[in-house]
């Protein structure tokens, strides 16, 4: 007996060696579980039982005009939040001396309704979630901060925030976007540049007792180092603001639906002001529809009417079938087409193509079109950009408008298209367009940011005017400006736009809108636009006006020629550009040839010493003479001789040089320029590089050894 129990004895030890042995285990095995396996995110709810990180906001970075005048800034604001966990019933004596239960989340759902204006049973049923942070207005008025704040209420507590604004209100608001309560950019430049502008958040770490009142131990986060970077656009508020003006005046004058107005530096390509209507407020972005929101510079693309035959005629010139003195028959003013009539506003008989421009036939620009040839035109239109988005840096949602292939057109269409019917195009792409003749054929890349600096103002990004391309010769620009100056001149259809002191050239443009849905157009719905530059003789702002349904009258030179004469005669002396005297005759290009037999071309009696070059065909360049480059001649080498077609040489030629006058050095590789300006003595400085596209001094002043000079070159 005594063994058995001696045995029994220590299976009982055994059993509880193995019962402590497996509870050792298992506290182990939890151990480390909580010590290793868990840790992270054990600590982590640890800290979120003391600790808080209040997020202050960083100063998210400003958007400055071309003057330096701020367009979007961020102002502090105080946000109010509650921790409802703070928030309990309490006991107190009323006026009666009675004891009363008092519902702190219900107290205070009560005063914010009567202070702020907010939801009491909204407050309260977020109250009653009993969250230790919950948003309850976000971006108070300073009153209203200092209101909460005296009311002293448990659990409530206040933010410092940013919040945007705009100083201009609705200036330039549909280039300039918007930014959402949280900071982030939502539409615009504000959303496109937010990696830019957005500092992130700033955030303090802070503890809790065991009251869950906050306590700051230390900030060691300096606000002012913590700005996101800022940009400087292209934009000239003074300009915005008379081309905003002048564009709702004619709007409202003309009963309009919508209207665009776009203002550009035809020789950089930089965008001076773009105004839309109807317009907004970004400072209160939520009280307008989408609708008044959208840019339609860049997302409405409309047919152009008239204003496309200025690009039909500067084709055909350029390919030298028609010169500016070739008579087209213009039927008087009925022509049948694949049993459609085509009619023009009054019945013309022969014109030349200059009157063509002048008088804006529909017939005349057809048969330009047709004698062009369909393959032609369509690659002289791409050549302007129509039919492809433009690339405007840092703006999304641009409209590629619509030029289809020219294999896919008809009869009836391709003469449509001559007339700017059948085509769709936006107000950007044909300010580009008109820019590109204004600036002798050479088309420009539109900006609209010119630069980038970092929190510290360091420049980090800068943009620079870029050439797209040689669209047509600067002898068919020449010409096309010329007629564009007689249509705006006595007789012409753009009488309204022309400005004292400032010679317009231009061309308007009155098309008929297509039914929504349906294949043929509206009766009585038009698109009625001005598009043309100025000063004539020496280009600096290139402006398109467009009315979308106006009534009191629908043609361009009647409702959209006046608003675009505003903006001129305001914007241009701002720039410090003085009038010239006269009436600004338009001058008529001939091409000359020197002792050399080298082309040149004489404006009047004064040279341009511009000839042209071919060069190897690149990718995207389109039309039968290829790309386009410029040389110069000097003064004396130009000689008149009649030619009325351009010459062309298979290679770039020798130049002569004269050091006493500076010439024109537009095109030219920085190789080039260095040879041809070696005799001269100059003190040269070569900026950038690519071709040359500015010169000091200008082209045909006197110079002398030793005198400073510099080139500018971009690719």
């Amino acid at each position: 007996m005594s063994d058995g129990r001696g045995k029994w004895l220590k299976i009982r030890l055994h059993l509880v060696g193995l019962a402590f042995l497996l509870v050792f285990a298992a506290v182990m095995y939890k151990a480390y579980t909580l010590q290793v396996v868990q840790r992270e995110s054990l600590m982590s709810k640890a800290r979120a039982e003391v600790e808080r990180h209040l997020s202050l906001g960083a100063v998210r970075g400003e958007i400055f005009d071309a003057t330096g005048e701020r367009l979007a800034a961020s102002l502090a604001v105080a946000s109010l939040y509650a921790d409802a966990s703070m928030m309990k019933t309490r006991q107190e004596k009323n006026e009666a001396g009675e004891i009363v239960t008092i519902d702190e989340k219900e107290e205070v759902a009560g005063k914010l309704h009567e202070l702020l204006g907010l939801d009491q049973d909204e407050l309260k049923k977020k109250l009653e979630t009993n969250r230790k942070f919950i948003w309850l207005k976000r971006q108070l008025e300073m009153d209203q901060a200092s209101a909460v704040e005296a009311l002293r209420l448990p659990g409530l507590r206040l933010s410092k925030e940013y919040r945007r604004s705009y100083p201009n209100g609705s200036l330039a608001a549909h280039f300039l976007g918007f930014v959402g309560v949280d900071g982030q950019g939502l539409e615009g430049l504000e959303s496109s540049l937010d990696d830019r502008l957005q500092a992130g958040q700033d955030k303090v770490k802070v503890k809790r007792d065991n009251l869950g009142r906050i306590m700051v131990d230390n900030v060691d986060v300096d606000l002012e180092q913590t700005r996101g970077g800022s940009v400087v656009l292209t934009i000239d508020r003074r300009i915005q603001y008379i081309a905003e003006k002048a564009l709702a005046r004619a709007v409202i004058t003309h009963k309009a639906k919508s209207g665009m107005a776009l203002v550009m530096r035809p020789k950089t390509g930089a965008i001076v002001a773009s105004a839309v209507w109807p317009t907004f407020d970004p400072n209160d972005y939520q009280r307008v529809p989408s609708d008044f929101r959208r840019n339609r510079i860049l997302t409405d693309p409309f047919e152009p009417g008239s204003t496309m035959k200025v690009f039909v005629v500067a084709a055909a010139l350029e390919e030298g079938v028609v010169n500016p003195n070739t008579v087209i028959h213009c039927e008087n003013g009925a022509f049948r087409v694949a049993n459609h009539t085509v009619k023009d506003t009054h019945n013309y008989g022969d014109l030349t193509v200059s009157e063509i421009i002048k008088y804006s036939s529909n017939i005349g620009s057809l048969k330009v079109g047709g004698i062009l040839g369909n393959d032609l035109l369509y690659n002289y239109l791409t050549r302007f950009s129509f039919g492809e988005r433009t690339g405007l840096a840092y703006l999304r949602g641009e409209a590629a408008g619509l030029v289809r292939p020219s294999k896919q057109w008809r009869q009836l269409e391709a003469a449509n298209i001559a007339f700017g019917q059948g085509v769709s195009v936006t107000a950007l792409q044909m300010v580009m367009g008109m820019s590109s003749l204004a600036n002798q054929g050479v088309l420009m890349k539109p900006y609209i940011v010119d630069r980038v600096l970092d929190e510290n103002g360091r420049i980090v990004e800068q943009y620079e005017p870029q050439i797209l391309r040689q669209v047509v010769s600067p002898f068919t620009a020449a010409q096309v400006s010329a007629m564009l100056r007689m249509a705006v001149m006595k007789g012409g259809t753009a009488t309204r736009a022309d400005v004292e002191g400032y010679p317009v050239a231009g061309k308007t443009g009155t098309a008929q809108k297509v039914s929504r849905g349906a294949k043929s157009y509206s009766a009585g719905k038009y698109v009625a636009s001005f598009l043309g530059f100025a000063p004539y003789h020496d280009p600096q702002l290139c402006v398109m006006v467009v009315l979308d349904e106006p009534q009191n009258g629908y043609y361009g030179g009647t409702v959209a020629a006046p608003a675009f004469k505003e903006i001129m005669e305001n914007a241009l002396p701002l720039l410090d550009i003085p009038p010239t005297e006269g009436r600004g005759e338009p001058v008529w290009p001939s091409l000359q040839r020197n002792n050399g037999g080298a082309p040149g071309m004489v404006e009047g009696d004064q040279p341009t010493n511009f000839i042209r070059v071919r060069l190897n065909m690149k990718k995207n360049d389109r039309g039968r003479k290829g790309p386009i480059t410029f040389a110069s001649l000097p003064a004396e080498k130009a000689v008149v001789s009649g030619i009325p077609e351009p010459v062309f040489a298979e290679t770039p030629l020798a130049l002569a040089t004269d050091p006493g006058v500076m010439p024109n050095l537009a095109g030219l590789s920085m190789r080039q320029v260095q040879e041809l300006m070696s005799g001269y003595g100059l003190d040269l400085e070569y900026q950038g590089s690519g071709y040359v596209v500015g010169q000091t001094p200008l082209a045909g002043t006197a110079v002398v050894t030793g005198q400073a000079a510099s080139v500018v070159f971009s690719r």
